[in-house]
């Protein structure tokens, strides 16, 4: 486990100054759950169906991060403060040249820009050195221009790569390491 201090860049008043990051264990699988359907409920707002998103269940999320904190295709390191899991990072086995994709980055609604998704990415950006990893992708949906500039200020590109998610356009985005 590493303890981030996060009092130079934490601009939120919530935040505490120490944050530990560690690898997910099964039984965070409700708490993980509960930031995924929260965080795309506040930040897909606008870009995704409304009816998608009020049709999200934390108890379905549940059942599946279940099975895939039990699987072996993905690594998932949580932030928490405290006892409390406040987000959350997932790699799987990357698309392309890139051997490592960030398959997911989220932190709670309430505690966005205060720090957590930059401690959970610098973990994960660390660990893909660390494995010997190229470059590290990921998509985002292309509305959604607050994360699009989070990762630009990592140093992540647009690759040119294209998709769909939930019946929006996506793009790749790409870091070099």
């Amino acid at each position: 486990m590493c303890f981030l201090p996060l009092a130079a860049c934490c601009q939120n008043p919530d935040i505490p100054s120490e944050l530990a990051i560690r690898p997910a264990r099964r039984g965070d699988a409700e708490a993980i759950a509960g930031i995924h359907v929260r965080s795309w409920q506040a930040a897909y707002r606008g870009m995704l169906d409304d009816e998608l998103l009020d049709s999200l269940s934390v108890s379905e999320r549940a059942r599946s991060w279940r099975g895939w904190l039990a699987g072996t295709v993905s690594s998932t390191v949580v932030a928490e403060s405290g006892t409390q899991l406040v987000g959350f990072c997932t790699t799987v086995s990357g698309r392309g040249a890139a051997g490592c994709e960030i398959a997911a980055l989220y932190v709670e609604p309430e505690l966005v820009r205060g720090g957590i998704g930059s401690a959970l990415l610098r973990e994960a950006l660390a660990a893909a050195r660390t494995n010997g990893n190229a470059a590290v992708a990921l998509w985002v949906l292309e509305a959604n221009e607050p994360a699009r500039a989070f990762y630009e200020r990592f140093g992540f590109a647009l690759d040119g790569e294209r998709g769909e998610h939930s019946g929006q356009p996506v793009v790749g985005m790409r870091l070099e390491l």
